[in-house]
């Protein structure tokens, strides 16, 4: 059995001073995924893995938005 996982949980919150609700994510990283967010983390000089997730979500949002052009 492998031990790559990456498991995305959500749940929703009330924003703070309205009644607007807004989506919260938890990301769990093992096995070669976490490696690798790892490696880039150390190549890169990030501090967390947080920076690499942000980093990568930008890179993929842009990559998307520049194919459907």
């Amino acid at each position: 059995m492998s031990n790559d996982m990456l498991t995305i949980l959500n749940e929703n919150y009330k924003k703070q001073g309205t009644e607007e609700e807004i989506e919260g994510l938890t990301v769990l990283l093992d096995g070669t995924i976490k490696q690798v967010f790892d490696k880039i983390r150390v190549e890169k000089n990030y501090k967390d893995n947080n920076e690499v997730l942000r980093d990568i979500i930008f890179a993929g949002v842009n990559s998307i938005i520049e194919t459907k052009k």
